[in-house]
């Protein structure tokens, strides 16, 4: 029988298992987290080399190809990427039905993206058990804005704006992600001074040592041929950055007015 149990074991059947269990529900970007991982032992006793422990998202991703008629077409993907990874634990034996704990704490990275629209992120536990199906455990998570992130959006917000679309895509080489994708926040004008002026302002952030730098795409408004013309060609469009931290938070409402009064 015994035998017989660590051949179960081998293909997943009567394994143990692990679970986490974070201590909090919502969180925010570069704070810490804690929580406890439980394994528990199966059938048999069996080594797990190590408990490891990996954060990841989602984003949204079109590759073009040509079809059997020689015409563009687009296929929607969603694409994984993997945020964080560490170890745990070191290696340890555990007996069957024995129950082993251990706490769990670490920094979220400030690149984590918000929790909107079809973004999805969660942290997943495993086990790494030689010879074995490792088992693993998945529970998603809530983030919410980082407060600089929500200083910027909500002084836009306060200018008449008001987001429609979050999405995260892939990320342009040149703004040199920590990841493969960027969260992009796409706002337009509901009222005030830029309604009719503007068609939209896209916000992507780029973490830094002192905050963020945030790249801020400005979409102008443009009437008539000339308006058709400078989109087609792309000039209704002008991207500007600037930084956003802690110690300039006063005055941030002015200086988007002053930015996008610029280029509108």
């Amino acid at each position: 029988m015994s035998f017989f149990n660590k051949i179960l074991s081998k293909i997943g059947v009567g394994s143990a298992s692990v679970e986490t269990e974070l201590f909090n529900e919502v969180f925010i970007p570069g704070e810490e987290v804690r929580g406890r991982v439980t394994v528990k032992g199966g059938a048999v006793e069996q080594h797990i080399e190590n408990i490891y422990f990996k954060v990841k998202s989602t984003y949204e991703d079109e590759i073009e190809f040509e079809n059997s008629e020689g015409e563009e077409e687009e296929i929607n993907l969603t694409r994984t990427a993997l945020i964080r990874e560490f170890q745990v634990s070191e290696s340890f034996s555990i007996n069957a039905s024995e129950t082993v704990k251990f706490d769990l704490e670490f920094t979220l990275p400030i690149f984590v993206p918000v929790t909107v629209g079809k973004t999805k992120t969660w942290v997943e536990t495993g086990l790494d058990i030689k010879s074995a199906v490792d088992p693993a455990d998945k529970d998603y998570i809530h983030v919410q804005p980082h407060p600089l992130m929500d200083a910027v959006i909500g002084s836009a917000m306060d200018m008449g704006l008001e987001v429609y679309k979050v999405v995260c895509e892939p990320a342009p080489r040149n703004m040199n992600m920590m990841v493969p994708f960027v969260q992009e926040f796409s706002l337009r004008p509901v009222e005030g001074h830029f309604r009719g002026r503007l068609e939209e302002i896209e916000l992507i952030f780029r973490p830094m040592s002192s905050g963020f730098m945030v790249f801020m795409e400005i979409d102008r408004k443009l009437k008539g041929v000339s308006g058709r013309l400078a989109k087609m060609m792309g000039t209704d469009e002008t991207m500007v950055r600037f930084p956003v931290n802690y110690d300039n938070l006063d005055g941030l409402t002015l200086r988007l007015i002053e930015l996008i009064e610029r280029h509108c």
